[in-house]
């Protein structure tokens, strides 16, 4: 059974992170290093844990969150006085608390392909919305003008597979929300939905790949190198030879 205590431990069911990262490299997700936790994926876990109400055990579990010496011992470093500044915003700004004000990690398990699925919604409101809260960098651009930061990290994916899960378990198809709000100085927050039609073409494409995935976790199938992420650069053996157009085409 899939519990909030051995969620990232049980290996039986693939997740959106474990799937995202054989789309990215099979070779990199048959590895499965695991991945080194940064600054920011802790703001983002500060947050969470603070939505989610359990941030007392949050700065229990994680002590390098505060400072350690000098006149500022014991208060929290200056990375996660920003994550407490976006907790305040959250809790200032009555329509993003709204949507992240259902049930808070709410596991699922379920089958894609015949693939154990499953999933942990940050904001799960039966019959009414599956919310997913994301702490960014910036979601404008140089021009103030919101970006694309759905499909280039996979959240399209991320919530297709939570939608299905979610019809499976309770047969209905409920509306997707992507809740970011922003590291910068002014704090900026965006609510986007993800039309159906793109969670229809992300979840088509999980259909099509999670069965080779798969085959490749289990080992009956050798898994492809992308050749450009770190893992298959720590493990290339020869140099690679390719042409100015190669290069100009990739841009």
């Amino acid at each position: 059974m899939v519990t909030v205590k051995n969620y990232y431990e049980e290996k039986e069911h693939f997740s959106n992170s474990e799937f995202k990262r054989y789309y990215k490299c099979e070779f990199d997700g048959q590895l499965r290093i695991p991945i080194e936790v940064n600054t920011a994926m802790l703001i983002g876990s500060y947050v969470d844990a603070y939505v989610e109400e359990t941030i007392d055990q949050f700065t229990i579990d994680h002590p390098e969150i505060f400072s350690t010496r000098g006149s500022t011992k014991g208060e929290l470093k200056k990375d996660f006085q920003k994550a407490d500044e976006i907790c305040n915003y959250i809790d200032q700004n009555k329509v993003f608390k709204q949507f992240m004000s259902g049930q808070k990690q709410t596991i699922m398990t379920g089958e894609i392909e015949g693939v154990p699925y499953k999933i942990k919604m940050d904001s799960y409101s039966p019959s009414i919305a599956i919310n997913d809260l994301k702490v960014l960098a910036s979601v404008t651009n140089k021009d103030g003008i919101f970006k694309d930061f759905i499909t280039p990290w996979g959240y399209d994916f991320q919530l297709a597979g939570y939608q299905e899960i979610v019809r499976q378990k309770t047969g209905e198809k409920l509306p997707c929300y992507i809740c970011a709000v922003t590291k910068e100085d002014p704090i900026d927050s965006v609510i986007v939905k993800i039309d159906q039609v793109y969670l229809d073409k992300a979840l088509y494409k999980i259909q099509s790949l999670l069965p080779r995935y798969q085959e490749i976790k289990t080992g009956i199938t050798q898994p492809e190198s992308c050749g450009i992420c770190k893992t298959c650069v720590a493990n290339r053996t020869e140099t690679p030879i390719i042409s100015l157009e190669q290069i100009i085409n990739n841009y």
